[in-house]
């Protein structure tokens, strides 16, 4: 790994096969964000029903098992350097900005595998018509990219605070319900046939300028 606080891109790779590794050493957080998702759209599937008509509810669903799948699991990747104390020695062979990035990388990641697990499985529980592919996979990864930012850094300012899960939480939430807005509003629009643009740009400009925030801020984050 690259020393001297380095930003390369060799430091972030480093990062992020390191968050890999320990993930799937313990897969802790994998685990409980499928067995939440899991249950959660079995829970929901055997409640309503198929809701094969209703594709404004479907997209409703969708994106809050996704948020709270999200939530429930992606603030660990900084509080498992902090428990552990080694944030500091990471912090000696790489840079603020790099730990942070190959950690959001590493978010990306995680949500991608959960997406790959709970969509599929909800598209076939719920009844869901089939998707425009193009217009639904736009949108779902635009907004990852925006729950894996806005996650990142919350979960970089909690880290060294007590009562972390549920700080976590509550600071995140105001963050993410303009994806969650967004990203609902377009998964419904492709099933009823309506133009997606306006959300793609707004989940585009917003995962924009919150990775723009949050480089300026990673530097100062852990200063004492």
């Amino acid at each position: 790994m690259p020393s001297n606080g380095s930003s390369s891109g060799a430091a972030v790779w480093a990062i992020l096969r390191k968050e890999c590794r320990s993930e799937w050493r313990t897969r802790y957080g994998l685990n409980a964000a499928l067995l939440f998702a899991v249950t959660t759209l079995t829970s929901v599937s055997f409640a309503v029903g198929r809701l094969t008509d209703r594709t404004d509810l479907l997209g409703a669903l969708l994106w809050v098992v996704l948020l709270f799948a999200a939530l429930s699991s992606l603030s660990h990747a900084f509080v498992r350097e902090v428990e552990g104390h080694t944030l500091t020695l990471l912090r000696l062979v790489a840079s603020p900005t790099a730990i942070a990035l190959g950690k959001l990388l590493f978010n990306l990641v995680f949500l991608a595998v959960i997406e790959a697990v709970t969509v599929p499985l909800y598209l076939a529980l719920m009844g869901a018509p089939p998707p425009k592919w193009g217009a639904f996979l736009a949108l779902l990864g635009l907004g990852s990219l925006a729950l894996a930012g806005s996650a990142t850094l919350i979960g970089a300012v909690i880290s060294q605070t007590r009562g972390r899960g549920a700080l976590f939480a509550g600071v995140s939430l105001p963050l993410m319900l303009p994806v969650l807005a967004a990203a609902v509003s377009g998964t419904r629009a492709q099933w009823a046939g309506g133009a997606i643009g306006a959300e793609v740009r707004l989940l585009a400009a917003y995962s924009a300028a919150l990775l723009a925030a949050s480089l300026l801020l990673y530097d100062h984050l852990w200063e004492d």
